[in-house]
């Protein structure tokens, strides 16, 4: 299969080194694949750990060793000194090649409960990549306290079954410290140990019979954490492979048709899967009625829909809500996520996208419907 958008995972054991310090020629080896990647008009978006591993570096050995390393607020400490101090490390060494880098810090409420805020990380991390910028997401150890428990993803191989959901990509790689997915503990039965090439039906019979705890005190995810979040991302359309990320030309390898790691390919193709949630979440009372021009761009040239191509608005709606698009009959033709709520829409109907900020005062974006956000119907 040809892939377009990629989401590497990194696991904490790749990011630092045994000593716990940050792995400058992991990432410096990263940063040529990901230029070759750019090279080859790949979509990048990566998910990296290594925050706290980077924070124990930053502070006096003797409160480490006289501290509880497990215990929350310290994790949050550690978290807050290391993941500045991580990202420069990767804007520094990516900024050798003159790849741009940025950062993303997320929590699951962000991804999971707020419409708007949804809508807001999945423009901005699309705006990122259109604009050739590699987006650098982990999770917001921070504000993820013990009260807000429920607000974490616990580990970034949940998170990047999220990222890969909300942003369609076709592939996700979680690089770890071993090969793929195996018959048994390859650390504790080396000999018996066997390599599993693919898997394809991940359930709960596999996380239960194959999955286990990170043996990393850094790390927060293990084979377990790993087979929940690829079951998610199957799921979602998203083929995932896990390979080791010891050599990162792995990547190469793997979208050069190698069989490297354990593949596990998608239960659901990402039209189909986006197509029955927007039609799940659709309501026909909020639509949007479009003229001739703005109906042939969406049905026959997969474009976004601007506000020039807006006849009516009907319903009451928020941004981040799902709407249908209508022709002049108000015959159904497609629907989608909208960045406007019917208010401002009101306001910009039939107008340029330039002139949006003359009338609203401000500029979520050019479209009222990103054409990513967008089914044709």
């Amino acid at each position: 299969m040809k892939y377009k958008r990629i989401v590497i995972k990194i696991g904490t054991s790749l990011i630092t080194e045994k000593d716990g310090n940050i792995n400058s020629k992991f990432i410096s080896n990263l940063s040529k694949v990901c230029e070759e990647l750019i090279k080859l008009d790949y979509e990048v978006v990566l998910i990296s750990s290594g925050a706290v591993g980077a924070g124990m570096q930053l502070i006096d050995k003797e409160i480490i060793d006289n501290t509880n390393q497990k215990q929350t607020s310290v994790k949050q400490v550690l978290a807050s000194l290391g993941q500045p101090y991580l990202m420069k490390h990767y804007q520094e060494i990516f900024n050798k090649l003159n790849i741009k880098t940025s950062q993303i810090l997320l929590t699951r409420k962000e991804i999971t409960e707020d419409k708007s805020t949804y809508l807001n990380i999945k423009n901005t991390i699309e705006k990122l990549i259109e604009f050739n910028i590699i987006p650098i997401i982990n999770e917001n150890d921070v504000v993820s306290t013990e009260e807000l428990e429920g607000e974490k993803f616990g580990d970034n191989d949940t998170l990047s079954s999220f990222v890969s959901n909300m942003i369609d990509a076709n592939l996700l790689i979680i690089l770890s410290s071993i090969e793929g997915l195996f018959t048994t503990d390859p650390n504790l039965y080396p000999q018996t140990a066997k390599l599993i090439k693919e898997i394809k039906n991940v359930g709960i019979q596999d996380i239960d019979s194959l999955g286990g705890p990170s043996t990393n005190n850094l790390g927060t995810g293990g084979m377990d954490a790993k087979l929940k979040a690829i079951e998610m991302a199957s799921v979602s359309g998203t083929d995932v492979i896990i390979a080791s990320g010891k050599n990162p030309e792995n990547i190469l390898k793997i979208l050069n048709g190698e069989k490297i790691g354990t593949f596990f390919p998608a239960k659901l193709k990402i039209i189909e899967r986006k197509k029955r949630w927007l039609l799940n979440n659709m309501s026909r009372s909020k639509s949007l009625t479009v003229d001739q021009g703005a109906k042939n761009a969406i049905l026959n040239k997969n474009t976004s829909l601007l506000p020039a191509g807006i006849i009516s608005v009907s319903g009451s709606f928020k941004a981040g809500e799902v709407v249908s698009i209508l022709d002049k009959a108000k015959q159904l033709i497609a629907c989608g996520i909208t960045s406007y709520s019917n208010k401002e829409i009101n306001k910009i109907k039939g107008k340029q996208s330039k002139e949006i900020i003359n009338y609203l005062g401000y500029i979520h974006t050019e479209e009222i419907i990103h054409k990513n956000n967008l089914v044709n119907l």
